[in-house]
């Protein structure tokens, strides 16, 4: 299956929108609220690594950025816009034992896969570094 194409102007888009969506949210599941963060920051961050690379296309884009623009990992997003040691995020395992980090806490999101241990305030520590990074991100983008 060939993935979508976006420009940057549908990532900006994408992380305005999920943005107000997540700020605005009143009603339903914390991992919904949560699967929105994740990709309100991930656009957010593509669209930023556009503008600092002075692109509008993915195909305009180098081998290394095109890699990080099909990425889910926030770190290596971070990374590209120089700001990996701003932001840190804590790895944890799920309830099967697997390890969560920033490349794929989106998709413990998406199944509602629940931390190994419910007391421990993963969820909260990830949900945090990330509201952070929303907030820095609507000031640059």
């Amino acid at each position: 299956m060939a993935k979508l194409r976006a420009d940057k102007r549908n990532y900006k888009k994408a992380f305005t929108t999920h943005a107000n969506s997540y700020d605005n949210w009143n009603i339903g599941s914390p991992n919904s609220q949560r699967l929105l963060l994740c990709y309100c920051v991930e656009c957010g961050l593509k669209c930023l690594i556009m503008q600092n690379d002075n692109i509008y296309t993915i195909s305009q884009a180098n081998e290394d950025t095109a890699k990080a623009l099909g990425s889910h990992d926030f770190r290596a997003l971070l990374k590209k816009v120089n700001q990996a040691g701003n932001y840190k995020f804590k790895q944890f395992p799920t309830e099967y034992g697997d390890n969560v980090g920033p490349s794929d806490y989106h998709q413990l999101c998406r199944y509602s896969i629940a931390p190994a241990d419910q007391k421990i305030t993963y969820l909260e520590e990830f949900d945090n570094t990330l509201i952070q990074i929303k907030e820095w991100l609507k000031e640059v983008v």
